[in-house]
């Protein structure tokens, strides 16, 4: 009995992992609105983040959510999109910004704690104006709470 409680635990704790991981959230600043990416509670899609995406076709990235405030280390193995990595501090305040070379082995790390990491294909920071020390915040969404969102094209990897 004891080993049937422990498999309908596993078998909650996976599927609450895979709900979690398909949320999605809407990113606002001062210069724009509405940028659609996916969330990254749990390990899992931590872990996975953007690995083996070629093209990002109904979201424009990835949000790295984490409960407490850290210094996080990336790498971008396995990873074929060239990105800009946005660290945000606790205050929802952008603390750096750094390239995410595709295949790179060498990890990417925040410079201070941070509750959040933004990936989004390189470039696309700069002409949606995000700067070091700007504020940004993010609300969080079920995919069928996303029907009819701009869709940023700078995001867009097949686009110039």
């Amino acid at each position: 009995m004891r080993i049937l409680s422990y498999k309908i635990l596993l078998l909650l704790i996976f599927v609450f992992t895979e709900l979690k991981s398909k949320e999605f959230a809407l990113i606002h600043s001062a210069n724009f609105s509405n940028l659609l990416v996916k969330i990254a509670v749990d390990i899992k899609s931590k872990n996975k983040g953007l690995m083996h995406v070629k093209h990002l076709k109904s979201y424009n990235g990835m949000l790295f959510i984490y409960n407490t405030p850290q210094i996080v280390k990336f790498w971008m193995l396995n990873t074929y999109i060239p990105l800009d990595i946005i660290f945000i501090d606790d205050k929802n305040i952008i603390s750096s910004i750094k390239e995410g070379i595709p295949m790179e082995k060498q990890l990417i790390s925040s410079e201070i704690n941070v509750v959040a990491v933004l990936e989004i294909p390189k470039g696309c920071a700069k002409k949606l104006k995000i700067k070091r020390g700007e504020s940004v915040f993010w609300i969080k969404k079920k995919k069928k709470e996303i029907k009819n969102i701009r869709y940023f094209h700078c995001l867009n990897s097949k686009e110039k």
